[in-house]
């Protein structure tokens, strides 16, 4: 038995027969059936549907239509049906059409701006929710979440909107850096959702110092740069808001603001530090819970450290050291004489005794410009060269072992400017010097390879200082290099560009040292005069 479906909520009925509709309908409306009959039910039965139409046509039959006509309309049961299908498809009439859900809207589900910590996951994850053209939430829909800037990264960066029409990342991990993460959200051609997450530091996570270590001063004094902390996370970003405490260890100081919270920048600062009142090392320790304290040091002086005589220049001055006398940290003495000298140029600094002698030569307010225990080999007499421009400076004669005491005797002089047989001199910044590279300057090289002529120069550097090198010629291609003390190259040049041979170093200290300017040529065998400029 054949089956015919109907769709009455479409306006259409669905048959295999419905090419035989026409011919029945023609022939029999409209009076094959009621304008009230049930036309639209889901399933009928053709063979049903057969009977129900020949008794309506045999009823009409006697009425209205003639006899020999009745007898041509043979039918088929196929064909009645057909057209009592089509019939009860225009009695149904038309129904609405369902239009196909269109993504039309991306918007936040979650908050857009949070705040996180640098390298953790954002809580809760950024969640979006997408919706059609009737503003009903939309499932199925893809949605791309992408970091934009900050560093992080995310997990499940492609999900699928749920029936609830709503997409959320797997997680987002903020970038290690403080400061601004952008995160957005795109599905197709929509406008896309960006998340802003602000991240703040972690947890404490290391302690260290910052500044005010390994100062000296007088008895009983305030160190000039009161010590302070660094505190960061473990991504190393400065940790604001942690408080630290100083405390005295040893040498018998004192404190002012024992506890200090640290700021912006991670930094906590002790309000003052008071050396004690006899000569040695002090000790001050800060300290954060959960965290390594640390320690500074700082040397405590005689009161004499604080008396310089004055040393004519191009003359000879007599002193003493004795146990009154200012002390290094390592026990030996040391007087201060002021100094001047008229004009630039290279200037030789002498200290002569019984016992080994050790001079230093320092700039006025103390930093350093040379040093030496013994001038020769065979001798324990103390000797400085150095390149400097007019002004005052700082002379100190002491002794090198510890607890020495006895007569010295310092003096000054003019000396040949030409740097010669790889002697060592001392050199500041600002000045400009002009020197010659010969056979008989230093050999950098071994014993058997081509030898590479060079003239050294010491001069010593805080961290943060820049320093620009000079050299020019025109009887040499030059070449520069600044080493440090302990031997790592920091920066060498040989051509300052391609018009010229003339060299230049530009460079900004990170570690407070000595290093050592070499002056060469290339090749490397060549001699000749040149101008050295420390600016």
């Amino acid at each position: 038995m054949l089956i015919i479906g109907l769709s009455g909520n479409s306006g259409k009925c669905s048959s295999d027969l419905e090419e035989e509709a026409p011919v029945i309908a023609e022939a029999i409306s409209p009076y094959a059936i009621d304008q009230g009959a049930n036309a639209c039910a889901d399933r009928i039965r053709a063979d049903d549907v057969y009977d129900l139409l020949l008794a309506r046509l045999n009823k009409v039959r006697a009425r209205l239509i003639p006899a020999d006509l009745v007898k041509n309309l043979s039918l088929s049961a196929a064909r009645l049906a057909s057209a009592f299908l089509l019939l009860a498809c225009i009695n149904c009439g038309g129904g609405e059409t369902t239009e196909p859900s269109v993504a039309t809207t991306l918007a936040a589900n979650s908050s857009t701006s949070v705040i996180g910590v640098a390298g953790a996951v954002v809580a809760p994850p950024p969640s979006v929710i997408v919706k059609d053209q009737n503003g009903s939430p939309m499932g199925g829909a893809t949605v791309t979440f992408a970091v934009v800037s900050g560093g992080g990264s995310v997990s499940e960066a492609t999900v699928t909107t749920n029936a609830s029409g709503i997409a959320t990342v797997g997680s987002w991990t903020l970038g290690p850096v403080t400061g601004a993460n952008v995160l957005n959200a795109t599905s197709g051609t929509l406008n896309g959702v960006a998340f802003t997450a602000t991240s703040t530091a972690g947890a404490a996570a290391s302690l260290a110092r910052n500044a005010g270590d390994n100062q000296t001063g007088a008895a009983g004094s305030v160190v000039a740069i009161p010590p302070s902390v660094l505190v960061k996370d473990a991504n190393g970003n400065p940790k604001s808001d942690v408080s630290v405490t100083f405390a005295v260890v040893s040498g018998g100081g004192s404190i002012t603001g024992a506890t200090a919270v640290t700021n912006a920048a991670g930094v906590a600062i002790v309000g003052s530090w008071t050396l004690g009142n006899s000569p040695g090392v002090n000790s001050l320790s800060a300290t954060v819970t959960g965290l390594p304290s640390v320690t500074f040091l700082a040397g405590a002086s005689s009161n004499f450290c604080t008396v310089r005589s004055t040393h004519t220049f191009g003359t000879s001055s007599s002193g003493t050291i004795s146990s009154n006398d200012c002390q290094f940290s390592d026990g030996s003495f040391v007087d201060f004489y002021t100094t001047s000298v008229p004009q630039a140029g290279a200037y030789l600094f002498r200290e002569s005794a019984v016992f080994d002698t050790y001079l230093l030569l320092a700039m006025p307010d103390g930093t350093t410009i040379g040093e030496n225990d013994d001038e020769l080999e065979t001798g324990t007499n103390s000797g400085i060269k150095a390149l400097l421009p007019a002004g005052n400076y700082l002379l100190s004669p002491g002794t090198f072992a510890p607890g020495v005491t006895g007569d010295y005797t310092i003096s000054s002089t003019t000396a040949p400017t030409d740097v010669a047989n790889c002697e060592q001199v001392f050199v500041v910044k600002n000045i400009t010097t002009m020197q010659n590279i010969a056979t008989t300057d230093c050999n950098l090289a071994n014993a058997a390879a081509t030898p590479i002529y060079s003239d050294g120069y010491f001069i010593f550097l805080t961290a943060g200082t820049p320093i620009t090198i000079n050299m020019t010629s025109t009887a040499l291609d030059s070449f520069l290099q600044l080493v440090r003390l302990d031997g790592l190259v920091m920066a060498e040049n040989d051509n300052i560009d391609a018009t010229t041979k003339d060299s230049r170093i530009t460079f900004t200290v990170t570690q407070t040292n000595y290093y050592a300017i070499f002056t060469r040529s290339v090749p490397t065998t060549a001699v000749g005069a040149y101008t050295l400029t420390i600016q």
